[in-house]
């Protein structure tokens, strides 16, 4: 993937490094970011294998490669396995996922697709499996990966070439 913002090159450090770099064009910006994504994988504000599932639903809808290939170290500590990852667009009938994690991850394709289409079964199923806090989070964390990995997208943001596993709590690495 390459960028168009000026004096960010393909292969340069800006494309390579990610998101993290980018954002850093604007410290101002990016710190607060960091600090409020960091609280949900920090705070386990819900279960890091349900955000995980969530945030790469997200980037498999909205086809984004680079984003796939990020794995965080609060999910795989918690349980999440690459197998997951390989099964994830067979979510609804593969074995590797609860219920839990079918309800989250039916939430999560609704609201990339149609958030106004959040109505009876998929809005009851989420709310059998995870309290009224967690719905929150869920919803708060679905519109940070929607919305920035449509940013990473629009700006042509690199990535690692390969599968990485980062901490998104450590402030002082930048987001691959």
């Amino acid at each position: 993937m390459s960028t168009w913002l000026p004096g960010v090159t393909e292969g340069s450090s800006a494309d390579t490094a990610g998101l993290g770099a980018v954002l850093g064009l604007r410290p101002d910006l990016y710190e607060p970011f960091r600090e409020f994504y960091a609280v949900f994988w920090r705070d386990r504000l819900v279960d890091p294998v349900v955000l995980e599932l969530c945030r790469l639903r997200v980037a498999q809808l909205l086809g984004c490669a680079t984003e796939l290939r990020v794995r965080y170290e609060p999910a795989v500590a918690a349980g999440f396995t690459e197998a997951m990852a390989v099964e994830l667009s067979r979510w609804p009938t593969s074995d590797r996922f609860n219920p839990a994690h079918r309800a989250a991850l039916a939430f999560a394709e609704q609201f990339v697709i149609d958030p106004k289409g959040i109505r009876g079964q998929v809005r009851d199923e989420l709310r059998a499996h995870f309290v009224l806090p967690e719905v929150v989070a869920i919803t708060e964390a679905l519109a940070l990966f929607d919305g920035f990995i449509r940013f990473r997208m629009i700006l042509g943001v690199g990535g690692a070439p390969d599968t990485t596993t980062v901490d998104p709590t450590a402030l002082d690495s930048p987001l691959p």
